[in-house]
């Protein structure tokens, strides 16, 4: 008898502790972000955010040119970022191009800060070509679609959609077209093509890192 209350005790013990570190543990939350094709509210909401950006973009006077190079893992990158500041009228704050040229190729962003936002609504939309092939000269004479666009969120997961080979992406082409346009006049109106080719020209007199790999071919 004394051991069968021994054995009770212990049981309830062991599911006394169980419990507790359920109780304890975190609670894991994992968001799956469909970028090949959103659903119908996730392209709703890009759509509303692509609608709010200006198609000439009235800009202000105050901007930052800024230039470096960067190693990560042993990898290195040569960057020129653009900021110009938008007029207080609009919903926008600043602007922000990138271009980082590595020996995997030069990727660009464009991204569009959202004044302050409320939980739940836009705070930043961005554009972005990775790994492209070629030299920073030719990348920079060509206006590339965007195959990336991203909308982030206050407080909620972002909106993703991006070019993906063998899915039909039909009915998010009136995105990726506004998304093109407006990528394409905002790298007119901050000069994209000659600030940056100066730029990434000032850091070295030698040749840049992807025409580096280029001629060692």
């Amino acid at each position: 008898m004394l051991r069968l209350a021994i054995l009770a005790i212990a049981v309830l013990y062991a599911a006394s502790s169980d419990a507790q570190e359920t109780a304890s543990s975190p609670k894991l939350r994992l968001n799956v972000v469909n970028v090949c094709t959103p659903s119908d509210a996730e392209k709703s909401e890009l759509s509303a955010a692509l609608a709010r950006i200006p198609e000439h973009p009235a800009l202000g006077t105050d901007f930052e040119v800024a230039r470096g190079r960067t190693t990560e893992q042993g990898v290195a990158s040569e960057w020129v970022r653009l900021r110009r500041d938008f007029l207080p009228e609009g919903p926008f704050s600043n602007v922000q191009f990138l271009l980082s040229v590595t020996g995997s190729g030069i990727d660009e962003t464009l991204v569009l800060h959202f004044k302050a936002a409320k939980p739940g609504e836009p705070l930043q939309l961005s554009f972005a070509n990775e790994n492209m092939a070629g030299i920073p000269a030719a990348v920079l004479n060509t206006d590339t679609p965007p195959g990336h666009i991203r909308l982030e969120r206050f407080g909620k997961s972002s909106v993703i959609l991006a070019r993906c080979p063998n899915v039909d992406q039909g009915v998010y082409e009136p995105l990726f077209r506004v998304a093109a346009e407006r990528f394409a006049a905002f790298r007119a109106a901050l000069n994209v093509r000659t600030t940056v080719s100066s730029e990434l020209a000032r850091m070295k007199p030698g040749k840049t890192t992807a025409e580096n790999k280029r001629t060692n071919r």
